[in-house]
Formats: C-alpha cells, sequence, structure tokens
C-alpha cells in the first residue's frame, strides 16, 4: 500500500476544500494499482485529514466573525471531500493503463466493461494474428495468439461489477 504518501498528502492539502479531494484522488489512483488497496488508501488517508483538521477547528482555531461554524465548515467539507477524493480514483483507476516496455515486448494491464470492448482495444494490435487459443478456468480467461513477428497473450479477470481487468503481455517471436 501506498500510504506513506497519501497519508502525508493528505494531511497537507486537506486544508484546501474540494481541490483537497481532487488531488488525493488523482495522486491515489496512479499509485496503487489493486483497486481494494487504493479504496482503502484513499478512506484511510481522508479519514486521518479529516479528523486531524476536525480536531483543529474544534479545539485549536478560533474565529471569531463565523463564531461555531468553523468546526461546522470543517466536517461538511471532509465529508464532500472523501466523496469526491472516491469519485476521483475510481473515475481515473478504471480509465486509466499502466504499461512497461521491455527489450523483448510490452506489458500492459487496463480495465473494460466487457468482454468484447477487450477485442475491441486490441483490434489494431490483432490484425495479423491467427486463430485464438482459449484457457478458461474458474475465475479468468487467458488468450494466446501467434502473430507475424510476435505473440499476443493476454488473461481477463473479473475485478467488479461489470469490470473486467486485462493483463496484456506482448512478446518477440524467435523463429
Amino acid at each position: 500500500m501506498k500510504l506513506k504518501y497519501t497519508i502525508p498528502l493528505a494531511l497537507a492539502i486537506w486544508w484546501i476544500p474540494i481541490f483537497s479531494g481532487l488531488i488525493l484522488g488523482f495522486a491515489s489512483s496512479f499509485l496503487n494499482k489493486e483497486y481494494k488497496k487504493g479504496v482503502f488508501s484513499v478512506l484511510l488517508s481522508a479519514t486521518i485529514a479529516s479528523a486531524f483538521y476536525i480536531l483543529l477547528a474544534y479545539y485549536v482555531l478560533k474565529v471569531p466573525i463565523l463564531g461555531n461554524l468553523l468546526p461546522t465548515f470543517a466536517i461538511i467539507f471532509s465529508v464532500i471531500d472523501t466523496f469526491i477524493s472516491l469519485l476521483v480514483f475510481n473515475f481515473i483507476f478504471y480509465k486509466s493503463s499502466f504499461s512497461s516496455i521491455t527489450s523483448d515486448g510490452m506489458y500492459s494491464e487496463f480495465y473494460v466493461s466487457s468482454r468484447d470492448e477487450v477485442e475491441d482495444r486490441l483490434k489494431e494490435l490483432l490484425i495479423n494474428c491467427g486463430d485464438p487459443k482459449l484457457t478458461l478456468s474458474e475465475d479468468k480467461i487467458s488468450v494466446h495468439r501467434e502473430c507475424t513477428g510476435y505473440v499476443v497473450d493476454y488473461d481477463i479477470v473479473e475485478a467488479g461489477k461489470n469490470k473486467y481487468k486485462v493483463r496484456l503481455q506482448v512478446k518477440k517471436k524467435y523463429e
């Protein structure tokens, strides 16, 4: 988990209403590769920062103009920022792709809404490929395709309701 980054970030920016949720959700979506750990990271960081700033508003800061409204605003904005950070995390996490390129190929992970969307995203890559060899198991589908000059392997794993995680690996074909 990337809590060593998200907790200090949340504590540093949580005093900025609305934008703190945007920044925390954005940063967490790129720091975490697993959805459940990312949601936990966002929630824990937001909760710690919210508790800190609410306690600060109740016991330390006294603003005579606002009277008793500062702690109320701290609670309201903490709830709003937590909700915003979760929304931003969800949106960016499911719309982004993690890729790495090596000397003999490429590895990528991305999310799709349906199994048909996988073929749509990979259609340019699969133009010169033969028929797929499927391997089915209880929780994933593995596809192997021999192409002209390279081999494409990808796994489709259910990652939530109507969400599938695709792990794509493209390697040079040695003949």
